[in-house]
């Protein structure tokens, strides 16, 4: 889970950015506090090497509102190889860049760059290669990413780079706004201009097994479509019944056979269920929303319980 923090500090000190690949959760700033910058562009590139490794690479451009000199990003994957290249009013410099462990399995990279006033435009471009994004979930690879902004952004894009020899199948987390096939692999492609603050985004893709032959395009474009026309149907069926019936998926039950034994932290499930974070956030919203289950917050995570009759 991501979390990105920027609001101006009361003593005037440089920027402090936050990135929170974690379950950290700030509350969200009131529309009319100040930034310490205009967030004008948010962009996420993943690139999928093996059944492990995958490059990660954030792209921010940014309008300071007070001098700034430094960026600071947390992971709780491993950081492997960190990169940071900066461009200040279109004059390109490589930043220092350093890595620490700080709190058990948190990261964080240190950039620091020369000062920059306010009216600049500053580009800041990480990348890193990790672990951990993609899981074995139900005998397929998943990848899954999660991230929340808690101040405006002028435009966000994500794209996931799936290479020669995956096969794409559902889950498909949202469905991608671009489908576009470059040799033998598949690019897909999010957008969303006006990001408001406290919007979220949860992305899961399933992989299948690797295959030999050329990437099946149209066999992922016939996944989507049937997909669409499942929901389509599913919702016009769903409306039929009475409101009092709730069909369970099987993930939605293993949960609830969990909590029969008693509450139990968001984080303790996400253990006991073997699947990934973002995943069992996504569930437990929707059971959340269909009434089946309440969320308490506790410090950092979520106490999970069944909902009283």
């Amino acid at each position: 889970m991501s979390t990105v923090k920027n609001k101006k500090s009361a003593r005037g000190k440089s920027a402090l950015v936050v990135l929170f690949l974690s379950l950290l959760l700030f509350p969200a700033s009131a529309a009319s506090q100040e930034y310490e910058y205009n967030l004008d562009s948010y962009s996420l590139y993943f690139d999928i090497l093996d059944d492990y490794r995958v490059k990660e690479t954030i792209e921010l451009l940014m309008s300071p509102n007070v001098p700034i000199s430094h960026y600071t990003f947390y992971s709780e994957y491993p950081i492997e190889s960190p990169e940071a290249i900066i461009e200040i009013n279109g004059k390109t410099q490589i930043a220092n860049i350093s890595v620490s462990k700080i709190v058990g399995d948190i990261n964080a990279i240190y950039i620091e760059f020369p000062e920059v006033s306010p009216g600049s435009r500053l580009k800041i471009r990480i990348s890193f290669y990790s672990e951990g994004m993609l899981q074995e979930v139900n005998g397929r690879e998943q990848f899954s990413y999660y991230v929340k902004f808690n101040q405006p952004v002028g435009y966000f894009y994500a794209r996931l780079y799936a290479p020669k020899g995956y096969a794409i199948l559902s889950p498909i987390v949202p469905s991608p706004d671009k489908v576009e096939s470059m040799g033998n692999a598949l690019i897909l492609e999010w957008k969303k201009a006006d990001v408001r603050p406290e919007e979220e985004f949860y992305f899961i893709v399933g992989f299948s097994e690797e295959v030999k032959n050329q990437f099946p395009l149209m066999t992922f474009l016939a996944t989507i479509f049937i997909a669409f026309l499942g929901g389509f149907f599913a919702g016009i069926l769903y409306n039929g019944r009475e409101k009092s019936v709730v069909n369970l998926r099987s993930d939605e039950e293993k949960v609830l056979e969990l909590l029969k034994e008693g509450p139990l932290h968001q984080s303790e499930l996400v253990k006991r269920l073997g699947f990934s974070k973002a995943k069992v956030s996504l569930l437990l919203r929707d059971m959340e929303k269909k009434g089946l289950i309440e969320r308490v917050k506790e410090g950092r995570t979520y106490l999970v319980r069944l909902k009283e009759s």
